[in-house]
């Protein structure tokens, strides 16, 4: 599945962005969106390595303006209700950091934006 991400508002660098387990962003830090969503149980990684957390999407770089953009094909994820591997009704978190590649989840830093993945 192919997988764009557009940023808007964000500090200029490399940041990270993620799947994470639910589709959930009430609370004011997005901690209720759980950890990056994994169904597998493979170890953190950064793409293009085969073995990862399926939301593992890597970093965007964000310009000066604040806005970045990224296009990932995440191998085995799908938008299809009722499939385990599904995107659909997860979280997208974009993180303060980079992800560094580090166990057990990058040291990314916070979470400073949270959306709902909806089908089309």
């Amino acid at each position: 599945m192919k997988v764009r991400v557009q940023v808007a508002g964000a500090p200029p660098g490399k940041i990270a962005t993620h799947v994470h387990e639910k589709g959930d962003c009430s609370a004011p830090d997005a901690s209720s969106a759980g950890g990056h969503f994994n169904p597998a149980g493979l170890p953190h990684a950064l793409p293009p390595a085969a073995e990862r957390h399926l939301g593992d999407l890597g970093n965007i770089d964000i310009g000066a303006d604040g806005t970045g953009s990224t296009e990932i094909v995440v191998k085995g994820a799908s938008l299809k209700e009722g499939d385990p591997s599904s995107f659909l009704g997860r979280a997208i978190i974009v993180h303060a950091k980079q992800d560094d590649g580090g166990q057990p989840v990058g040291n990314a830093g916070g979470r400073i934006g949270c959306g709902v993945i909806a089908g089309r």
